[in-house]
């Protein structure tokens, strides 16, 4: 083998040594890349979560005004059955008070003392 052939050689080695290193290089990048990617999934994650527990919070303080409001309104309602009621109930007595003073004036031909 001739000097040059050897040197020949070597180059060729060395040029591929360099390319695998280049493309170790580039592989190293890479997954730095897809690590510094997956590191800012993972704080928007806690993010979301932080929010979304926040926001649960603040759904959970909804849900009880929503209930209150629900129970006055059926408190209302029955409120207003009974004044229903009640009304026709005082017009039922003033209505048989009215009739008792007609039968007693024609009665008694005068009106109650």
């Amino acid at each position: 083998m001739s000097e040059a052939s050897v040197e020949r050689t070597l180059g060729q080695i060395l040029g591929e040594l360099k390319g695998i290193d280049d493309r170790l290089m580039r592989a190293d990048d890479s997954r730095a890349v897809v690590h510094r990617r997956l590191d800012e999934v993972s704080n928007r994650l806690s993010h979301l979560e932080g929010e979304a527990e926040t926001t649960k919070a603040k759904v959970d303080q909804m849900q009880s005004v929503t209930d209150d409001v629900v129970r006055l309104r059926s408190q209302a309602q029955g409120a207003g059955t009974a004044g229903r009621w009640l009304i026709r109930l005082g017009i039922g007595i003033v209505g048989f008070a009215g009739w008792l003073v007609g039968i007693y004036t024609w009665l008694t031909g005068r009106p109650p003392p």
